[in-house]
């Protein structure tokens, strides 16, 4: 049984590491059957020091290898003490060091060169008798990651999940508490709470409700986690004020499920745009309303904007179009 294979996807990673291992692994012992003292790992920097014109940076090996710093570093430092590779100062840059192909490394590359040709020869006698253009392969999926990395691409998929989980419920006056009580609790991590928002918290009925505004909640597992209000302005403008999410359930898209429907009912109801107040204090709840498409907008006058802790924040605006 080989396990990796039957992980397919879900071992990727470990499928393209041993096979890597297994391609190193063959050219060491190719140098050993010619009693050549390198290891295919250096391979690529010697290869590029010996053929590009050194003396090159690290920054300038790294960015034309596509590594990191530090393993540049980690493999010259292996090249310098085999005498293989030195080490210079930059004239212009005395803090700069340079790394530039000793003699012996040039006579080394100069043996090689035929032995990496059948290297060369090798390989693609693999790929065409395994009918596959690897480097091909290999291109594009290189181009889609450089479109979005794989961590970007699983963190986006668990986003997904999150948010599939949230169930977003109207008001109703079983809930009524947890609207005080969540935003109660986010007020005095961040700021205190106003008379004024003692008024909204202790009776949103009558200054959200009848006044034509709506109050959405997020439920995870039969818990209700968030709770945002919809405050209309006028027949034009709805205000999203009043967010707030247990400090046990950031992060898991709560947050956003709750803007996105706030954002549905505007414009169900016929909005032209959504205004609010917010503060750079407030970096997550910034970074979700510009990824939701608000724009800054000093000039929107806000019902949240008259409270006294907005002396230090700004409002912000969605045209829905």
């Amino acid at each position: 049984m080989d396990f990796l294979k039957e992980l397919g996807h879900l071992a990727i990673a470990s499928r393209l590491k041993r096979l890597t291992d297994r391609f190193l692994q063959g050219g060491s012992e190719v140098y050993r059957s010619l009693g050549i003292d390198f290891e295919p790992r250096w391979f690529t920097i010697f290869y590029l020091l010996s053929t590009q014109g050194s003396p090159l940076s690290i920054r300038e090996i790294a960015d034309a290898l596509k590594v990191s710093h530090p393993a540049v570093i980690q493999t010259s430092q292996m090249l310098i003490k085999k005498g293989l590779v030195e080490s210079l100062q930059d004239d212009s840059d005395r803090r700069k060091r340079l790394l530039a192909v000793t003699p012996r490394g040039k006579q080394l590359a100069a043996s090689l060169t035929p032995v990496w040709d059948c290297f060369r020869s090798a390989v693609a006698e693999l790929f065409d008798g395994a009918g596959v253009d690897m480097l091909d392969v290999i291109q594009r999926v290189e181009s889609k990651l450089d479109e979005e990395n794989i961590g970007e691409r699983i963190i986006r998929k668990i986003k997904r999940l999150q948010a599939e989980a949230v169930e977003i419920l109207d008001y109703a006056p079983e809930r009524k508490d947890s609207f005080r009580k969540l935003n109660e609790a986010w007020l005095k991590t961040y700021f205190k709470v106003e008379d004024a928002d003692r008024k909204i918290l202790h009776h949103p009925e009558e200054e959200i409700l009848q006044k034509g505004g709506f109050v959405l909640f997020a439920r995870l597992k039969d818990e209700i986690v968030g709770t945002t209000a919809l405050l209309k302005l006028n027949d034009e403008t709805y205000e999203i004020a009043k967010m707030a999410v247990a400090e046990h359930a950031r992060g898991k898209q709560a947050g956003r499920r709750l803007a996105e429907a706030a954002i549905a009912r505007a414009r169900a109801k016929g909005a032209k745009k959504i205004v609010l107040h917010t503060d750079n204090r407030l970096r997550a709840a910034v970074g979700l309303y510009r990824k939701l498409g608000f724009r800054t907008a000093p000039d929107e006058v806000t019902e949240s904007g008259r409270l006294g802790r907005a002396k230090l924040g700004f409002a912000m605006k969605l045209d829905l179009g």
